[in-house]
């Protein structure tokens, strides 16, 4: 195995490196190539799911991660107005998972923990500044052509994975179309050390707040206290991020004069598009390359190390010899795009349109449906097992087959 070349991974964060892990883990050299100079320490996705925690327990890393982030039980709903209207308890998963709660902690630390470890891999080489401009196939592997500081370099390779992002290079050489729409609003995340409980007593650690003039998305990570909202068209990103309006929309949200430290702030553009199909040929997607989505959930980081966990394993296949390639990637094309579209985009768009509803009456009714369910063991357990993407890694098979490379937790 080790002598074999290397699968060539583009993009370092936290996707294209989970799936480095999982490849190495299993004997299969990769080389990982990033634009960047370092590796990013952006925070930006902040949960990881139950159904994620499952799948990467055999890898290590759900212990690890265990030790650095912070256990959230429940998820409120609420309205900036009358307050709370509908609670989700993780309680009702305890007799389903492991895993019955959120962890919040930054995809920064993730990306931290997974370049500690590969580099102390032998068979994983990480390459930043490197930047991937071309590729060419033939029926035994992919030519890529990468651009370095020391100029321009050739590399061969059995498969080019594509976890280079949104803006993804492998996706347009691969010429896939990437159909679907991008909000005319954007969304920043600021963050501070004050503690937003101070304000709110009552909050969790997820909140959704209500409001057809501004939403918000409240969480907390070990860090910061973040929260999320959309900076209507007519306001510039400059504006925007000046200190004056960080700290209005702070103390609005926390009904307060106090002024408060900011550690983080960042403008999301707001997506939700999904790729034609997940492979060509011997190049793959995977993660924001294959579909991007609302931050409404914390399900874009996850969904895209679900396909890391599938793809890997279905990589070890073919590698050794045990799957006709093709067949293989067209099953992964099928059932990662199907999650994509049933599971996250429906997910999202929910919860986007019972934080932006304008309209009064329909407001009342979409927060009375989500109190209903909160009170329903039965629908509340339902809502939560989709949620925390147990669900569609239990349907989907990921986490539960013999053959696969992580397990399910329960097993």
């Amino acid at each position: 195995m080790a002598e074999q070349q290397p699968i060539i991974i583009s993009g370092a964060g936290p996707v294209g490196l989970t799936l480095a892990e999982i490849l190495t883990q299993q004997g299969i050299p990769v080389m990982v190539l990033e634009k960047s100079t370092q590796p990013s320490k952006e925070w930006r996705a902040s949960t990881f799911h139950a159904g994620t925690l499952e799948l990467l327990e055999s890898t290590g890393l759900a212990k690890e991660l265990l030790k650095l982030g912070i256990v959230a039980d429940k998820v409120q709903y609420r309205d900036r107005t009358t307050g709370l209207y509908a609670e989700f308890d993780f309680g009702l998963l305890k007799e389903e998972t492991k895993y019955p709660f959120r962890l919040q902690l930054p995809q920064s630390t993730y990306v931290k923990l997974l370049n500690e470890r590969l580099h102390k891999s032998e068979l994983a080489e990480l390459c930043y500044g490197t930047e991937v401009t071309g590729m060419q196939q033939d029926e035994e592997g992919v030519t890529v052509t990468v651009q370095t500081a020391e100029g321009i370099k050739t590399l061969r390779t059995p498969y080019l994975l594509g976890a280079d992002g949104a803006r993804s290079t492998i996706r347009k050489l691969m010429g896939m179309p990437f159909e679907g729409y991008t909000l005319e609003e954007r969304f920043l995340l600021v963050g501070t050390p004050v503690p937003f409980s101070n304000y709110l007593p009552d909050i969790s650690y997820v909140n959704y707040i209500s409001d057809p003039q501004e939403f918000l998305f409240i969480l907390k990570v070990p860090e910061a206290w973040r929260l999320l909202y959309p900076i209507p068209p007519s306001v510039s990103d400059e504006e925007a991020l000046s200190d004056q309006r960080i700290q209005g929309s702070l103390q609005r949200a926390l009904q307060t004069t106090d002024q408060f430290p900011i550690v983080e702030r960042m403008i999301y553009r707001v997506h939700q598009r999904v790729a034609d199909q997940f492979y060509k040929g011997r190049a793959v997607l995977l993660g924001d390359a294959a579909h991007i989505n609302s931050p409404m959930g914390g399900l874009g980081l996850n969904s895209g190390i679900h396909d890391a966990v599938d793809l890997g394993r279905r990589m070890v296949r073919i590698i050794q010899g045990q799957t006709d390639p093709e067949a293989e990637l067209t099953m992964y094309s099928q059932v990662r795009r199907k999650v994509a579209i049933e599971y996250v985009k429906q997910i999202t768009e929910k919860n986007t349109s019972v934080l932006t509803e304008k309209d009064p009456e329909k407001r009342v009714k979409m927060q009375l449906e989500y109190a209903e369910m909160a009170n329903d063991p039965v629908r509340a357990r339902s809502w939560l097992l989709r949620s925390g993407m147990i669900a569609s890694v239990r349907e989907q098979g990921i986490g539960n087959r013999p053959d696969t490379v992580a397990t399910d937790s329960k097993q």
